[in-house]
């Protein structure tokens, strides 16, 4: 009964973490400006980790150096430089050097803890967690929270919860720093600019094979930057594959984007080898913080099962292709009642993904593309290159030079 008691107070903590991280998503994205974004993050760590400090340091490349700025003025729009830690030096200098994360109970009985800072401040520090902010692999900076308030110590599960806040903070500290440049660049275009940084990291380069199968992904903003993206994982024996639209163009849908982005990768961190329902109850938290329309296709491909499992609601449009002969995946349901699906999969077998943009694109006679064109299309190919690039020329080719109206997006994958 105990143990029954302690998973329910166990779920019931992850859920109430999973709205508070959907609703600090929410706020980090909400600017691009350096100096708020420092403030707002330092506060929600200390809010969520529960704890009497925290701090934020960025990596300067140049010196190889963290450093740690404060925001000044009534409206907190400056940052001033207080102090630099190298890496290697401190606690927080470990975590950067050792792209780890780490949390330590008693401080001043671990040779790693720099008390230099503690001398010039008077603040004592009896317990650090600190984790760093790495965006692609690469090193932006070191977020700690110190001496948590409500419990003796620090545990594993604040170190689950930590990191995926930094899962949502890093996106926020690269959209900003994106940001800044496009405004050192070209202060008119500053904005432009920097969602087209953000809509580009939303699509990252795909690898066309994972050993059990080959993959190709391409995706085609109706104006310089939109509200698509896609994400494609590998998990040991498993490939995830997530493909979600906001149905939004321009800086808006690009912004809107990377706020479900942030969330997506968090998700999938935690639960990626998995087709969860939290993906969907996280669209349902979302449509609630005014993105109304959202849609999400999330796949998993089981290499020894040979088996694809699937969620999907809203617009994206999933084709299985067995032997020249394409089948739609008729299994989209609406969020409220939206079901998991298990496809088995045969050697050979390629399934292609596409959102709206291509089955509503229209020519000048205001004939629609269609699904049907679609699958008959995909079926000319054997490849996942060669169906992804015939499937657009075909596109193109049927606007009759039109300009493109939504968005388009496109995933296929072959099973070996």
């Amino acid at each position: 009964m105990d143990e029954k008691k302690y998973d329910l107070e166990y779920l019931e903590r992850q859920l109430h973490n999973l709205s508070k991280l959907v609703e600090i998503n929410r706020i980090i994205n909400s600017t691009l400006d350096m100096a708020r974004l420092f403030t707002i993050i330092m506060e929600i760590i200390k809010e969520i980790m529960e704890t009497e400090a925290s701090t934020l340091f960025l990596y300067d490349e140049k010196t190889n150096e963290l450093v740690f700025k404060v925001a000044l003025g009534e409206a907190g729009d400056k940052l001033q430089e207080k102090y630099r830690v190298k890496l290697g030096q401190g606690i927080a200098g470990w975590v950067a050097k050792e792209r780890k994360g780490i949390f330590v109970n008693d401080v001043y009985s671990d040779n790693r803890f720099d008390p230099n800072f503690d001398k010039q401040t008077g603040f004592t520090t009896r317990s650090i967690i600190c984790v760093p902010l790495l965006y692609k692999g690469k090193l932006l900076g070191v977020i700690q929270a110190i001496n948590p308030t409500n419990r003796p110590a620090f545990t594993e599960e604040d170190m689950h919860l930590f990191l995926a806040f930094a899962d949502q903070a890093v996106l926020a500290v690269q959209n900003a720093i994106f940001f800044e440049h496009a405004i050192e660049e070209a202060r008119m275009r500053h904005e432009l600019e920097s969602a087209k940084a953000i809509q580009h990291s939303l699509h990252p380069a795909v690898a066309d094979n994972f050993g059990f199968c080959t993959v190709a992904a391409r995706y085609l903003p109706a104006r310089e930057v939109g509200g698509e993206f896609y994400e494609i994982k590998q998990y040991d024996n498993t490939l995830a594959v997530a493909l979600c639209d906001v149905h939004n163009k321009g800086v808006p849908g690009a912004l809107n984007a990377a706020l479900v982005n942030g969330l997506m990768k968090g998700l999938m961190n935690v639960y990626g080898n998995v087709v969860s329902p939290v993906f969907i109850n996280t669209l349902k938290v979302v449509q609630a913080h005014n993105i109304k329309t959202v849609s999400l296709f999330f796949g998993l491909i089981h290499a020894q099962l040979k088996t694809l499992t699937f969620m999907n609601t809203g617009e994206a449009y999933p084709v299985l292709i067995r032997n020249g002969i394409a089948r739609y995946l008729r299994f989209s349901h609406s969020i409220e009642n939206n079901k998991k699906v298990v496809i088995k999969l045969l050697p050979g077998d390629m399934f292609v993904i596409v959102t709206d943009g291509i089955v509503n694109c229209k020519n000048r006679n205001a004939r629609l593309f269609g699904l049907k064109q679609v699958m008959d299309t995909c079926c000319q190919y054997n490849e996942p290159s060669e169906c992804v690039d015939g499937l657009l020329i075909k596109v193109k080719d049927f606007m009759q030079g039109l300009a493109q109206r939504e968005d388009i997006s496109v995933i296929a994958v072959k099973i070996q």
